[in-house]
C-alpha cells in the first residue's frame, strides 16, 4: 500500500491514472472472489472506451450504465471517462416507464447494458427516442485504446448521479470532477479512512455513498476495497465478509444494521472485533439499532452516524471514530457530528439564520455543491440559493458545540391538531413492537376535520394470523405510539411484507405512500385496518 496522499488529484480519471502508474500490481477491488488489479482495471477501461468510440460515443456524450456490482460496471464507467463523455448509472431495476424517463430526461445517445438488463432496457429505450444505440458489456471487451483521448478538467461534468427519489420523481444531480474529488477527500478525513484500512460495502453503485464513498474514495487513500452484491435479504453473508477479510470500514443504512440484529439469530463464528468504523446514513439513524447492534456483536462505539445529500456530492457531517455518540438534551435526537472541514451549516426558518438549539431547514455550503439539476433550471433555483447555500429540505438544529441534529424532512412532518409529528419517532417505536417487520408514519388530510390524520402502516412477519391475531398486533401498536409519543394513532394498517414503497436505497417513500393510501391504491396490501371512517 502507498504512503500518505500528498497533492489530490484533480480529475477520476487523473487519479486513477496515478494510481495504475504508481501501483499496477495492488487490488483496487475484488468481487465475487476475483482480485483487479489498478494496472488491469485501466488497461479494461481503456478497451472499453476503444469499443464506445467505435460505437459512435464521443466527447459531451450522455452515456447510461445498467449494471449490477462487476468489474464490468467500472471499465465502462471509466471508459466513458476516457472519452469525455458523461456516465450516467442508473437503478438496474427501475421499472419500464420511470427508466425511460430518466433516458429522456439526461438526453442519453447510448445505453450500456449488462446482459441480464437487455430486454428490460429494450422495452424503456422504445419510449426514449433520443438514444440511438444500446451496446452490451459483452460487445466492449478485448477492444484496442482509441489513439487520442481529451483531457478532463477540474471544472467538467464527471457524471450526473440521478436522486434515489425519496420525496419526489428523481432529478439528476450534475457534479463536477472538483466537486466529487475535493468531497472525497474531506470525507476520507472526516472518517479517518486510510491504507490501512479494509473497506467492505454492499452498497449499489448507482448510489452516491455505494459509489463516491465506497468504490471511489478507497483509491484516493489506497484502501482494499471488497464489494457485495447490494442484497441483504441474507445479512449474514456481510457479517462472514467482514469476519473473513478483517474489515474495519464499513457502511450501511440504518435498516442494514437492524436486519442483523432481528435476522442474524446466531452470532457464533462472527467476530467484527477488528471494525473501527461502521456508518450509518442514507435514512434516520436510530439509537436503539446502535444500542442493539453493538451489543449483540461485541462492539463499542463503531458505529458512527453521517449525514450527507446526492446534492452536495454525499458528505456533509460525519460521526469522528471511536467516540460516544451523542444526543440532544431532550434524548430524541441522536447529533451526526460536526460540518466536514470546508463545509458550512446553517439553520433557517423564513430566511433568518436560527439560534442554536432551534429547529428549522438544514443549509448547506461546500466545495461539494452540484452544479445544478439537469435539464431543470426551475428546480435548481428552487433549492440553491442566490447566496451560495443549498435547501436540503430536511428539518435539524445545531447545538451551542456546533453539533448537527436531523429531524427529519420538511414535507414529512405530519400536523395533527397544530402539532408537528414527526414521522421517524413513531417508526422507531412500531419497529420495536413484536410481530412488526417494518413501518412507516404519515399524515392523511381530512377534510372532515381541516387537519392531518396520523396513519401507522406496518409490514407484518406473520400474514397468516387470524383477525384476532391481527386485532392484538394492531392494539400494541396504538399502545405504543400513544404512550411513547402522546398520539393516538387515527389508523392502522397492517399491510404484506415489501408493501411500504422505498426507493432504491431503502428510504421510505412516505409521499408516495400517503398517495396511495389517499387514492385507493394500497387496499391490495392491507391484512387488517383500524379505525375505519370517511375523511
Amino acid at each position: 500500500m502507498t504512503g500518505p496522499r500528498h497533492a489530490l488529484p484533480e480529475t477520476l480519471v487523473e487519479l486513477m491514472s496515478w494510481r495504475q502508474r504508481t501501483t499496477p500490481d495492488a487490488t483496487y477491488f475484488s468481487v465475487f472472489g476475483n482480485d483487479i488489479s489498478y494496472g488491469q482495471f485501466w488497461r479494461s477501461s481503456l478497451g472499453y472506451a476503444g469499443g464506445l468510440a467505435r460505437a459512435g460515443v464521443g466527447q459531451g456524450d450522455k452515456v447510461c450504465l445498467v449494471f449490477p456490482t462487476c468489474a464490468e460496471f467500472f471499465y465502462t464507467f471509466f471508459g466513458i471517462l476516457h472519452l469525455g463523455a458523461v456516465p450516467v448509472p442508473i437503478y438496474p431495476t427501475l421499472g419500464i416507464d420511470a427508466m425511460a424517463n430518466i433516458f429522456r430526461n439526461c438526453d442519453a445517445r447510448t445505453v450500456v447494458c449488462f446482459d441480464w438488463f437487455r430486454e428490460s432496457v429494450e422495452a424503456s429505450r422504445a419510449g426514449a427516442a433520443n438514444v440511438k444505440s444500446l451496446l452490451l458489456a459483452s460487445d466492449l471487451e478485448g477492444g484496442d485504446a482509441p489513439p487520442a483521448l481529451p483531457t478532463a478538467r477540474p471544472e467538467d461534468v464527471a457524471f450526473i448521479q440521478y436522486t434515489s427519489g425519496s420525496t419526489s420523481h428523481p432529478r439528476g444531480v450534475v457534479l463536477s470532477h472538483y466537486n466529487v474529488l475535493a468531497t472525497m477527500g474531506f470525507m476520507a478525513d472526516a472518517a479517518g479512512i486510510t491504507a490501512r484500512d479494509t473497506v467492505v460495502s454492499w452498497l449499489p453503485l448507482y448510489h452516491d455513498m455505494g459509489l463516491i464513498g465506497c468504490a471511489f474514495t478507497p483509491p484516493l487513500v489506497g484502501a482494499r476495497l471488497i464489494l457485495l452484491p447490494p442484497d441483504l435479504r441474507n445479512p449474514r453473508e456481510w457479517l462472514e465478509t467482514l469476519t473473513r477479510e478483517r474489515a474495519t470500514f464499513t457502511v450501511s443504512p440504518d435498516f442494514g444494521y437492524r436486519n442483523c440484529v432481528r435476522n442474524v439469530k446466531d452470532a457464533s463464528g462472527l467476530d467484527l472485533s477488528t471494525l473501527k468504523m461502521a456508518l450509518s446514513g442514507a435514512e434516520p439513524v436510530r439509537p436503539s439499532t446502535i444500542r442493539a447492534f453493538e451489543e449483540k456483536f461485541g462492539l463499542k462505539n463503531i458505529l458512527a452516524p453521517c449525514y450527507g445529500l446526492a446534492e452536495a456530492t454525499l458528505a456533509v457531517a460525519i460521526w469522528p471514530r471511536g467516540e460516544p455518540i451523542r444526543l440532544d438534551p431532550s434524548g430524541r435526537y441522536l447529533s451526526v457530528g460536526r460540518p466536514c472541514t470546508g463545509v458550512a451549516v446553517t439553520i433557517r426558518e423564513d430566511d433568518a439564520d436560527l439560534p442554536a438549539g432551534r429547529e428549522g431547514e438544514i443549509l448547506v455550503k461546500s466545495p461539494g455543491l452540484m452544479q445544478g439539476y439537469y435539464n431543470s433550471p426551475q428546480l435548481t433555483r428552487e433549492v440553491l440559493t442566490p447566496d451560495g447555500w443549498l435547501r436540503t429540505g430536511d428539518l435539524g438544529f445545531l447545538d451551542a458545540q456546533g453539533y448537527l441534529y436531523i429531524t427529519g424532512r420538511i414535507k414529512d412532518v405530519i400536523i395533527v391538531g397544530g402539532e408537528n409529528i414527526h414521522p421517524a419517532d413513531v417508526e422507531e417505536l412500531v419497529d420495536e413492537v413484536a410481530g412488526v417487520r417494518y413501518s412507516a408514519a404519515v399524515g392523511i388530510d381530512s377534510e372532515r376535520l381541516g387537519t392531518q390524520r396520523l396513519y401507522v402502516v406496518a409490514e407484518v412477519r406473520d400474514t397468516e394470523a387470524d383477525h384476532e391475531g391481527f386485532s392484538h398486533l394492531a392494539r400494541d401498536i396504538v399502545q405504543r405510539v400513544r404512550l411513547g409519543r402522546g398520539h393516538r394513532p387515527a389508523r392502522v394498517l397492517l399491510v404484506k411484507p415489501q408493501a411500504i414503497p422505498k426507493t432504491s436505497s431503502g428510504k421510505i417513500q412516505r409521499s408516495r405512500l400517503a398517495q396511495m393510501i389517499a387514492g385507493g391504491e394500497f387496499r391490495d396490501q392491507v391484512l387488517h385496518a383500524t379505525g375505519l371512517h370517511k375523511e
